[in-house]
């Protein structure tokens, strides 16, 4: 490319203009020059200023000519060629403007049909895909739930131990939220020895073929420890192979929690060893003592009498001792059934669902507010269900209410009728009776003793006869809103998974990598005004991450900060941020080393970056971190593309790619996270058709726009 072919349109046109006037006035003048040759030196002075007069107009014609064809040629094609390449490496859906270029003939026409019948082709293509893609949605489906609706955590690594795929079990039961994330380090929330032996150990199972005749195949036990050393975890490795099954491209991870289930057999061993020990002394003495009283001895009365009321006192403390170790035995064994807190209102509807399909059949209402509880929900259901049967039975009645409340330390589940209490002989018939066979053969009596409970009739203080069932307070807390609602905060869909992160590569300087291949945190921050040297302050940062060119909505940052002063009402008004809603926030050297951590070593991108990036990198010696991340500024990119004189607002950049902004998240860290990053990727795709492919390519470009960058130099 020559340099003359470098420079934009418009100034091509300018300096083509510029040409004609420097022309035209060089042969006015050249003209005059002849003349004052013929008629002599008397008539220069009126040549002189006739020829500036005629090289003034020459230059104001020119130049007014150069500003309607600006105007009404140049400008307007610079703006199709942003739409149409918006439209066709960008995938923006606006169409194009019929006023732009209405001075151009056919040529806006034609283009607007062009531009339409790319659509069109684009939309039958989509359609196309859509339905040749149908059954695999369908399987991918199936395959989320399975994967949402397993009790282990799951992970699928790559080789290089970066993650592409985890459910939210596998959240839970590592007790991390930022830390994981895809195209991270698995080792950043585990331990990685246990993991590179099991790997190691079977890579040389593979090499040798001893997997095909090896009784796990290409799994192996792991005990490891979260990062934190606070939680052991027991688990599974298998190695995931390539068509050709002759290569690890991957492994999966299923584990589960371990610390409780490893604490309880600690305890256990204590006690038994605490037994043995504890009753070895009396039970040497029982036996002494019954020697000599059996043995043929002279023994006096007194001295036979004394051995009788050892052998009394010994056996009254060896059964105390015993009444006690079966106490804790008991708890033990009743703590070691798995359970679990369950809302009130799932566990009532599946008594409903459950006595749906019996023979007889009865209307029951739940009253009062849902609560948590503790219990082993499977057990608890069929009691229930079974009491509810028994009580319909037994009383002829076939409308019943279910509440649960807490009270005294317990939640009470209470089955309520219109007549009489029942009689603890009729109740206690039904104990021995088995609940489902599928629970193999267990008891009423069972399921009381191991939630050390019990149950009973009586009058309710409405006037109603109940049956009261105690059962144990919620072990975690939770908040007042409900399942559903809280269900609802969380993506229904899991996109938690990205099977081509196992086709990356990760090796090579970060600058030279493709920009479709790198990891981005795109983020925004609020603040208290528009000058961090001069005391404003973070109220709130979030972000979002993008991996392998998509964007994970269930990876998202976003917290409020407290910034240590007021909020002036004149940034309210823009982000609707008050002080109520940051007076409990956490301070900004907190929050800060919790974002780093979700940022890892992603590549930072935000629009305008240099005034969000001066306000963490003033944080950063109050938080002890260091944001050492190459960043990007799509106000930047934009600016390469579009040229300078384009509006660059997101609300601009945001509309020309047809990217919707919600009203409520606008001006809302989050919600500008959101549509920074659908800009980004808009930007990317540009980027790539304009040549600029690696990140190297990106910067070097922003470096282009200098005008954009000493504006922001200001911040």
């Amino acid at each position: 490319m020559t340099r003359l072919e470098r420079l934009s349109l418009r100034l091509r046109i300018f300096l083509f203009f510029a040409l004609i006037g420097l022309a035209s006035c060089v042969v006015v003048i050249a003209c005059l020059v002849f003349a004052e040759q013929r008629i002599g030196p008397a008539a220069t002075p009126h040549l002189v200023l006739f020829g500036g007069i005629a090289c003034f107009g020459i230059l104001f014609v020119t130049g007014w000519v150069w500003q309607k064809f600006d105007l009404n040629v140049a400008q307007p094609i610079e703006r199709i060629v942003k739409d149409v390449r918006s439209l066709v490496h960008a995938g923006a859906s606006r169409q194009l403007d019929s006023e732009t270029g209405k001075y151009l003939g056919l040529l806006n026409p034609a283009i607007r049909e062009i531009a339409g019948a790319l659509t069109e082709a684009r939309e039958e293509t989509d359609r196309r895909i859509a339905e040749a893609t149908t059954e695999t949605h369908k399987q991918t489906a199936q395959l989320e739930s399975v994967i949402r609706n397993l009790d282990q955590g799951v992970l699928i690594c790559t080789m290089g131990s970066k993650i592409m795929l985890y459910n939210k079990r596998a959240l839970q039961i590592l007790h991390v939220s930022g830390d994981l994330g895809l195209g991270r380090s698995l080792f950043s929330v585990v331990s990685a020895a246990p993991f590179r032996h099991a790997i190691e150990r079977l890579g040389h199972r593979l090499e040798q073929g001893r997997h095909r005749h090896h009784k796990e195949g290409l799994s192996q036990l792991v005990i490891c420890a979260t990062a934190d050393g606070k939680h052991t975890l027991q688990g599974r490795v298998t190695l995931l192979l390539d068509q050709a099954a002759k290569a690890p491209t991957g492994f999966i991870v299923t584990f589960d929690d371990m610390t409780r289930q490893l604490a309880d057999n600690v305890e256990r061993d204590s006690l038994l060893q605490t037994v043995l020990v504890d009753l070895r002394h009396p039970a040497a003495n029982l036996l002494a003592t019954s020697e000599m009283l059996a043995g043929d001895y002279a023994l006096a009365a007194d001295a036979r009498k004394t051995l009788e009321r050892m052998i009394a006192g010994e056996a009254a403390r060896l059964s105390e001792r015993l009444a006690h170790y079966d106490q804790q035995s008991h708890d033990m064994l009743t703590s070691a059934w798995p359970m679990s807190d369950v809302y009130s209102s799932s566990l009532f509807n599946s008594v409903l669902r459950r006595n749906s399909s019996e023979s007889l059949k009865v209307t029951c209402e739940f009253i009062g507010e849902p609560v948590w509880l503790h219990c082993d929900s499977i057990t608890i259901v069929e009691l229930i269900e079974y009491a509810l049967r028994k009580v319909a039975e037994a009383t002829g009645e076939r409308a019943f209410q279910l509440r649960a409340t807490e009270f005294e330390r317990k939640i009470y589940v209470d089955l309520h009728w219109h007549g009489e209490p029942l009689s603890v002989a009729r109740i206690n018939a039904w104990l021995d009776d088995p609940l489902d066979q599928d629970l193999g053969g267990i008891t009423s009596r069972d399921v009381l003793y191991r939630h050390k409970t019990d149950y009973w009739s009586a009058r309710a203080p409405d006037g109603t006869a109940h049956l009261r069932l105690p059962l144990s307070l919620p072990h975690d807390h939770h908040s007042s809103q409900s399942l559903d609602e809280q269900t609802l905060l969380l993506p229904e869909r899991l996109e938690f998974y990205d099977f081509d992160l196992m086709e990356r590569e990760y090796l090579g300087a970060l600058e030279d990598r493709p920009l479709r291949d790198l990891d981005y945190v795109v983020f925004d921050t609020e603040t208290t005004g528009l000058d961090p040297s001069g005391g404003d302050e973070i109220i709130s940062i979030a972000g979002v991450r993008i991996v392998n060119g998509r964007i994970m909505h269930g990876e998202l940052f976003d917290h409020y900060v407290n910034p240590g002063r007021s909020i002036p009402p004149a940034s309210t008004k823009i982000h609707h941020i008050t002080n109520e809603m940051v007076a409990n926030a956490a301070p900004v050297e907190a929050v800060l080393p919790r974002f780093q951590a979700f940022v890892s070593d992603a590549v930072l991108v935000a629009h305008n970056a240099a005034f969000d990036m001066k306000f963490l990198t003033l944080k950063q010696d109050e938080a002890g971190v260091r944001f050492t991340n190459p960043v990007l500024d799509t106000v930047l990119l934009a600016a390469h593309l579009q040229g300078q004189t384009s509006s660059l607002t997101l609300d601009a950049l945001a509309e020309q790619f047809g990217i919707e902004i919600p009203v409520d998240m606008r001006h809302t860290a989050l919600g500008d996270s959101l549509a920074t990053a659908e800009v980004l990727l808009r930007l990317i795709d540009l980027l790539e058709a304009s040549g600029i492919k690696t990140l190297r390519d990106a910067v070097e470009a922003e470096k282009k726009a200098e005008a954009i960058r000493r504006q922001q130099a200001r911040y």
